[in-house]
């Protein structure tokens, strides 16, 4: 396990808050309703098996237990100091408790960081404490932690008011509050429970890196759902969901601030500074976690693993006593990627004598209202079904039946005991009791046919990102820019940098700087470029002359470039004189360090409309060349490279190669901040950069 400074920490760090055995609460009410009434009134009610010490100087007693006056007063071990004062008591009290063994702290008490430059120093003061002495603190401004194992509540969240302390194997790890609130209600009303609870809050100390790393270990947990706000810790980040893919432990996640107003939203929230989007979902696909969008969209996904329902393939196999439903969910399949392979001969012929003779063996699979006169045919089409070798996941749709109910419940319940495929089912208008039966025994029931074919499509994907993070080059020591202002480089100046590199090659070119061109000129046709480092892009200011055939044609261009400088009053380098290279396919190739994320890459379709329909991906380096073709063929226009309508086709792995060895070249110069290559000319396995934008830092 590796602690948000990136140092290898002890495994007792977060243990001493999510397995606390003994817990202090700094100014504890006797109101179970306050804030810091509402901790020790949860767990007495629960049945927490540690040691609860309530602090307040001013009482004696407080909800049936012996209050002391300071956690010194205690005289005796604890695990874990709940803080709920005042901001500006916050760190005496966590300087009295490092003082006398306090391991952890959670601190509720708002008035930090959110709030502006005063509370920022407040809560710098609280992150130096944690690393001069080695104690978790969660928070500040935070809804604290649940552990449903044992019992710790260490919140004050409303959602635990009344509802019981469910175990279950799904954890939470949330930068806000009161989604991590909405989410604990939602996994508890509907009997999935929860292994770990976590409102990281602030983060000034224990962020949801290393909550991710501890639950990645946490045999408690199955499934780890993450709301997001930013990432302050980007590597030890990328690298928890990297164990966690590793583990086979699904991650789903919500990210908050894709637009200008959500991400201003987030800064306000919790002092986060919301970065550009792309690079957060780059970063959560790469690493193996699914991105979605809603709460629901998390709990429905989770199901599936949680039940071991998650479809190992996208091969379905549909049954349905509704025709129309078998299409609906047919039609919802193939939208979302998924296929209803024709079953084999022998399914076919296992499934004859239980159809009346005007249905026919097809997948989808209509079992007609014949089910109710022959209830049997459920379980045995079921085991028919399940024999079907290109069948990865079974989807029984259902409608009312409540007659019949027991027949399906029990024919699930068998069937669950002896059929290895992922079930899934689909009851519309089902009753309650008819539920509970079907997931006492494992298997998820969902209420409509596009909320359970979203959930197998996300399933789907989450297992197909795992496997891709579990493949990916490890995250390493990210390439940050270098501080200071950086400065664009001519044409030719960046050219000359590429030249160092032989993954891409660059066009012959001479600069031609005063008087006529040299006679040693590379063939033609040829490409004449005003060289200017004010001038960024040429094309828009005239700054560029194409297919000049004849020496007289390029003292003409050469001549009107110059001109062209002059009237911009630009301080001009010369023109670049350079071989027109002949090519299939244009791409954009992008290279840049973000403050955040380190080094990155886009690649898209490039050329001069390039901004006007953008067709590009950005990912996080390092990359594999595997991991570069996936991107390639991931584009909208991928078809055009694979030599749509008799174009010439690209060598893909041999261009992925070519482009993973540039983006190790800049990674190994740390003073280039960006290369854009626009375009990039491809023709079968090779490159050219014909025009390159290069960034130096100052």
């Amino acid at each position: 396990m590796t602690d948000c400074h990136g140092s290898a920490s002890a495994p007792s760090r977060l243990a001493s808050l999510f397995q606390a055995r003994s817990v202090a609460i700094v100014g504890a009410s006797s109101d179970p309703a306050k804030i810091t009434g509402r901790p020790l009134a949860y767990m007495l009610a629960r049945g927490y098996a540690g040691e609860l010490y309530p602090v307040n100087p001013a009482r004696n007693e407080v909800q049936g237990l012996p209050a002391y006056a300071s956690l010194s007063a205690i005289g005796k071990p604890v695990d874990l100091a709940i803080v709920g004062t005042a901001a500006e008591q916050v760190e005496p009290v966590i300087r009295e408790g490092i003082a006398v063994g306090v391991k952890a702290f959670v601190v509720f008490s708002s008035g930090f960081a959110e709030v502006g430059d005063e509370g920022r120093v407040l809560q710098e003061r609280l992150r130096a404490l944690s690393r001069e002495h080695g104690v978790a603190i969660l928070g500040p401004n935070c809804l604290g932690l649940a552990n449903s194992a044992t019992g710790l509540i260490a919140s004050f969240t409303t959602a635990l008011e009344s509802a019981p302390l469910q175990r279950g194997q799904f954890a939470f790890v949330s930068q806000s509050g009161a989604l991590g609130a909405y989410w604990l209600d939602i996994v508890l009303r509907s009997g999935l429970g929860f292994s770990q609870w976590i409102s990281t809050g602030n983060e000034c100390d224990v962020d949801a890196a290393e909550a991710i790393d501890f639950l990645v270990d946490d045999p408690d947990t199955r499934v780890i759902g993450l709301y997001l706000e930013d990432i302050r810790d980007t590597l030890a980040f990328r690298r928890a969901l990297q164990r966690a893919a590793r583990a086979g432990k699904p991650v789903i996640a919500m990210k908050s601030g894709r637009s200008q107003a959500g991400a201003k939203a987030a800064a306000s929230h919790t002092g986060a500074l919301a970065g550009d989007d792309t690079l957060y979902d780059a970063c959560l696909r790469q690493c193996g976690a699914l991105r979605v969008d809603s709460l629901s969209s998390m709990i429905d996904a989770a199901r599936l693993y949680l039940f071991d329902s998650a479809p190992r393939g996208s091969r379905l196999a549909v049954m349905s006593v509704s025709g129309g439903a078998g299409v609906l969910i047919a039609d919802e399949s193939e939208a979302l990627g998924m296929a209803l392979p024709t079953f084999a001969e022998a399914t076919c012929d296992a499934l004859r004598p239980l159809l009346p003779s005007f249905a026919r063996p097809a997948n989808p699979l209509d079992l007609t209202g014949n089910v109710v006169q022959n209830t049997a045919s459920i379980g045995k089409a079921l085991a028919a079904v399940a024999q079907d070798p290109e069948v990865d996941a079974i989807v029984l749709f259902v409608g009312l039946m409540h007659s019949i109910a027991h027949a399906f419940t029990d024919a699930l319940s068998n069937a669950r005991q002896h059929i290895r495929q992922p079930i899934v089912v689909i009851w519309m208008g089902a009753m309650p009791a008819s539920v509970a039966v079907v997931e006492a025994a494992r298997i998820p029931v969902f209420a409509d046919i596009p909320q359970a074919m979203r959930a197998l499509a996300a399933a789907r994907r989450l297992a197909e990102l795992q496997a891709g993070a579990r493949e990916a080059l490890p995250a390493t020591a990210l390439a940050l820019p270098r501080a200071g202002e950086s400065r664009a480089l001519s044409e030719w100046d960046g050219k000359q940098l590429l030249s160092s590199q032989s993954a891409v090659g660059v066009p012959q070119g001479v600069l031609v700087e005063a008087g006529a061109a040299p006679a040693d000129l590379p063939p033609g046709p040829l490409a004449a470029k005003l060289q200017s480092a004010e001038l960024l892009h040429k094309s828009d200011a005239g700054g560029v002359i194409l297919r000049i055939e004849s020496p007289e044609a390029l003292a003409q261009a050469i001549q009107r470039l110059r001109r062209v400088g002059a009237d911009l009053n630009l301080q001009v380098q010369g023109v670049l004189v350079e071989q027109m290279v002949p090519f299939d396919h244009e791409l954009v190739l992008g290279l840049r360090r973000d403050p955040r994320f380190g080094a990155l890459l886009t690649v898209g379709r490039g050329g001069v409309e390039v901004e006007l329909d953008p067709d590009a991906a950005t990912r996080l380096l390092p990359l594999a060349p595997r991991e570069i073709e996936a991107l390639l063929r991931g584009l909208r226009s991928a078809r055009l490279l694979q030599g749509f309508r008799g174009r010439p086709p690209v060598d893909l792995p041999a261009l992925a190669a070519r482009i993973a060895a540039l983006c190790d070249w800049f990674i190994d110069q740390p003073a280039l901040a960006e290369v854009e290559i626009n375009p990039l000319a491809v023709r079968g396995g090779d490159a050219w950069a014909l025009d390159a934008l290069v960034t130096r830092s100052a």
